[in-house]
C-alpha cells in the first residue's frame, strides 16, 4: 500500500528539515519508520537515501545506492530518484563491471571533466548485458534527460551541444534529434507516453477499452468507437516522431567537435535496463483489457 499524501508531505518535511541540519541519524530513522508504516513512497526511498548519502562513508555510500536502487525498481520514472541517483553516482563514480562497459565516458565526453555532470540514472543491478533495440534506447535516454533537466526546450538545447561536442557518439545524436522533435508545440502526449510511459501507456488503452465497452452497453451506432481511436493512435505517431529523429542522427554528415557546453546539469547515458516486473505485469493488463473490450464491442455490434 502507497503511503498516504499528506502523511508523506509531513513526514518528507520534517525528514528535510533534519537533513538540512545536519542530523542525518534522525532524517533517517523518520523516513524508514514511514516506509515502514504507510508503504513505498518515491520521495521517502529518495530522502532515506539522500540521509544515507550525507555520512561520509563507504558503507553509507552503498546502503545509499541500495536504497535509491530499491526506490526506481518500484517507481522507475520518478524524477526525484532518478535525479538523487544521479547525484550519488557524480559524487561516488565506480569503475564499470565487465557487463556495464558498453558504454563508458570518453576523455572529450563534458561528464568525465565535470562530476557533477556524471550521474547515472539506473541502479546497476537492473542493467542488462543484452542487445537492447535503438527504440527502447531511444526512448529510455530522452526519458532520463526529461527527468533530470525537467524544461523539454532546455533538455533540447542541452543534448544539441552534446551532440556538437560529440560529433561520433550516435547514441547523443539520437537523443539529441529526439528531445529536438519532442521539445515542438502541440507534442505534450507524445512526451507524456516519454516521461511516463506506463500510467501514460495505461491511460490510452484505458480510454480505449472504456469507449468501446460504453458503445456496446449503451447501444451506440457503430461508427462512435471512432471516439476511442486518438488514445491508441498516439503510439504509432510517436513511433514516427522517434524513427524520423534516428533517420535523421544517422543521415548526419560529421563535423570536427565543437567546445564542450557549459556544466547545466547534463546526465551520463547509463546501459538500458531489462523490462521489469512491473513493466510486463502492465502489459499483460492492457492486453487482457483490450481483448475483453474488443469481445464485448464484437458481441454488441
Amino acid at each position: 500500500m502507497q503511503a498516504g499524501h499528506d502523511d508523506v508531505i509531513s513526514v518528507c518535511a520534517d525528514a528535510e528539515a533534519l537533513l538540512r541540519a545536519g542530523r542525518n541519524s534522525e532524517a533517517r530513522k523518520a523516513a524508514r519508520a514511514a516506509l515502514y508504516t504507510d508503504g513505498p513512497d518515491p520521495r521517502l526511498y529518495a530522502l532515506l537515501g539522500r540521509a544515507h548519502a550525507a555520512e561520509a562513508d563507504e558503507q553509507h555510500t552503498d546502503r545509499a545506492e541500495a536504497i535509491l536502487s530499491e526506490g526506481l525498481a518500484v517507481f522507475p520514472d520518478d524524477p526525484g530518484l532518478l535525479a538523487a541517483y544521479a547525484k550519488l553516482r557524480a559524487a561516488h563514480p565506480r569503475t564499470p563491471e565487465p557487463a556495464e562497459q558498453s558504454r563508458e565516458l570518453t576523455p572529450e565526453d563534458p561528464s568525465a571533466a565535470d562530476p557533477e555532470q556524471a550521474g547515472e540514472g539506473i541502479p546497476r543491478g537492473d542493467r542488462g548485458a543484452g542487445a537492447t533495440s535503438p527504440g527502447r534506447q531511444q526512448r529510455h535516454d530522452a526519458r532520463l534527460v526529461l527527468a533530470v533537466i525537467g524544461h523539454p526546450m532546455g533538455a533540447a538545447q542541452q543534448a544539441a551541444g552534446q551532440a556538437r561536442a560529440r560529433p561520433t557518439d550516435d547514441r547523443i545524436a539520437v537523443l539529441a534529434e529526439s528531445l529536438t522533435a519532442l521539445a515542438r508545440p502541440g507534442r505534450a502526449p507524445l512526451r507524456l507516453l516519454v516521461r511516463a510511459p506506463l500510467a501514460a501507456g495505461i491511460g490510452c488503452w484505458a480510454w480505449f477499452a472504456a469507449w468501446l465497452l460504453g458503445v456496446a452497453a449503451l447501444h451506440l451506432p457503430t461508427w462512435a468507437a471512432l471516439a476511442a481511436l486518438p488514445g491508441p493512435a498516439l503510439f504509432p505517431l510517436l513511433h514516427g516522431v522517434l524513427r524520423g529523429a534516428r533517420r535523421r542522427a544517422g543521415d548526419r554528415v560529421p563535423a570536427a567537435p565543437a567546445a564542450a557546453p557549459a556544466p547545466g546539469g547534463f546526465p551520463a547515458l547509463p546501459p538500458v535496463p531489462p523490462y521489469t516486473r512491473r513493466e510486463k505485469t502492465a502489459a499483460a493488463v492492457v492486453l487482457v483489457m483490450v481483448a475483453v473490450a474488443l469481445a464485448v464491442f464484437a458481441l454488441g455490434a
